[in-house]
């Protein structure tokens, strides 16, 4: 008698796991299947001495100003790349700022990063661009390919 009560306990505590098992399954499941929208860049532009330019000399103070409208709930953050564009060669981060958000649905966040430009836009390099990575939908936007929008630096 004994080990077909053992057997029953061990059937039983099998059973438990499977049924704890599949709980947590239909949890992750049910809850990555919440499509999360991430918020929508409405405008990236460039100021340079105050004044919105898509041109800037060698050591001007730059300010890449992002304004990003939340479709739905977003709490989390977002990184603010500014990168530079090298041809035939993979773009390379100039400067980074992650922005801690809490926008409700509709709701307009303002981004900015400040910089100054250390090279001119010659040779391989092309100019700068703006890149936003949404890190809690793990989606990114990046700035159009063409100049403008992006940003030429001039030698001075």
């Amino acid at each position: 008698m004994r080990a077909s009560a053992q057997a029953g306990r061990v059937f039983v505590v099998v059973l438990l796991v499977l049924l704890a098992t599949a709980a947590v399954i239909a949890f992750v499941l049910i809850h990555s299947s919440q499509v999360r929208s991430s918020p929508v860049v409405q405008e990236v532009l460039w100021r340079v001495s105050g004044r919105n330019s898509t041109t800037a000399d060698i050591g001007d103070e730059v300010e890449a100003h992002v304004v990003v409208k939340a479709e739905e709930e977003y709490v989390g953050s977002m990184v603010v790349k500014l990168r530079k564009d090298v041809s035939f060669w993979s773009d390379s981060d100039y400067s980074t700022k992650t922005v801690p958000v809490d926008l409700r649905g509709g709701e307009v966040a303002e981004l900015e990063l400040d910089f100054v430009p250390n090279e001119a836009s010659s040779g391989s390099l092309r100019g700068y661009f703006v890149e936003v990575d949404f890190t809690l939908t793990h989606t990114n936007w990046v700035m159009e390919n063409s100049y403008p929008p992006r940003l030429k630096v001039l030698q001075p």
